[in-house]
């Protein structure tokens, strides 16, 4: 889960860098500074990073080796009247990155952040740079009672989930998936399957769609891609008895803050064979630098259900869970 955050945190520090229109590197060279911070409802392992630009030795900005992390700044995040210090630390990389040292970056592990709480980070850096942002974290997620319960639904070849509003503007992200353990050479794992909403014909093919995140607040599944994604759980291995699913798949759904919001509706861009986007808007919600200060909360829906009989005719086992 930490290399999963790490990964986007990672992943959001360099768009960030990469999108200062300002670097010129055949002109004057100015320093600038890229904080990314996003704030977690779901633990208490909060994590930012720091870095700042660099010139290049030509025109290919990967021919640079040098990580351009900043340590040793001040890294303060106010939650109304609480104040959370981050600490600096590193890991080995994970990643085929151009980077040989650690990673670094700051965290703190003692706080989560609540629904519609005020948010502010504060970093100060050891040459007296200051860098701040703000932010509130999004309002409480509730489910609709039109969500259904059972899969499959009755008298329909949809699964539907329904949740409520947040601001305008707001994102959400959601997730459907198969909980099941495996028999393997005696040993039973647990494992997960992800769900993509539908299947897709290409090139002879079928290619499954997962949800993006958008500011829908309803997400519909086809029955035919849950069927298919519980076929593929087992292919290749015709004893079908080596799999037991899980009663309840898990449901997740992830609202995203404002400043979050606007990061992703600025960034990630549906393309399609007949659009190509060349002007990308760029994004920032940090005074005195780059980067992304923003949070996200994320609720499970528990009362989707699987019908035993739906199960087993996959010849799986079916496990009622609590």
């Amino acid at each position: 889960m930490i290399n999963k955050y790490l990964y986007l945190i990672t992943f959001i520090t360099l768009i960030s860098i990469s999108c200062d229109d300002s670097i010129d590197p055949f002109g004057e060279f100015q320093d600038n500074y890229a904080l990314t911070c996003i704030l977690k409802s779901d633990t208490t392992f909060q994590i930012a990073t720091l870095s700042h630009n660099y010139r290049g030795d030509g025109f290919d900005p990967f021919g640079n080796t040098d990580d351009p992390s900043i340590i040793g700044a001040d890294i303060r995040v106010w939650l109304g009247d609480s104040v959370y210090v981050f600490r600096d630390t590193s890991v080995a990389r994970i990643d085929a990155s151009r980077y040989t040292t650690p990673f670094n970056f700051y965290y703190n592990n003692k706080f989560i952040i609540e629904p519609n709480e005020n948010l502010e980070i504060e970093v100060l850096l050891q040459n007296g740079r200051r860098l701040k942002s703000y932010s509130r974290s999004p309002g409480e997620i509730f489910f609709d009672d039109e969500s259904d319960v059972i899969i499959p639904a009755v008298s329909s070849e949809l699964v539907k989930f329904i949740w409520n509003q947040q601001d305008e503007g707001s994102f959400f992200s959601p997730q459907l998936t198969i909980r099941y353990f495996q028999n393997v050479n005696g040993n039973t794992e647990d494992k997960l399957k992800i769900v993509p909403i539908k299947y897709a014909e290409k090139n002879g093919a079928l290619i499954p769609l997962f949800p993006q995140p958008s500011n829908k607040t309803t997400i519909i599944y086809e029955l035919d891609a849950i069927s298919r994604a519980l076929e593929e759980i087992s292919d290749g291995d015709p004893n079908k008895d080596n799999y037991t699913i899980l009663q309840s798949p898990a449901f997740e759904l992830i609202a995203f803050d404002l400043s979050l919001s606007r990061y992703v509706s600025s960034t990630n861009q549906t393309f399609d064979d007949l659009t190509v986007t060349v002007n990308e808007s760029d994004f920032t919600n940090v005074e005195g630098g780059l980067g992304v200060f923003g949070s996200y909360t994320k609720k499970n829906y528990d009362r989707i259900k699987f019908q035993p009989g739906y199960i087993e005719s996959f010849g799986y086992n079916f496990l009622f869970d609590n």
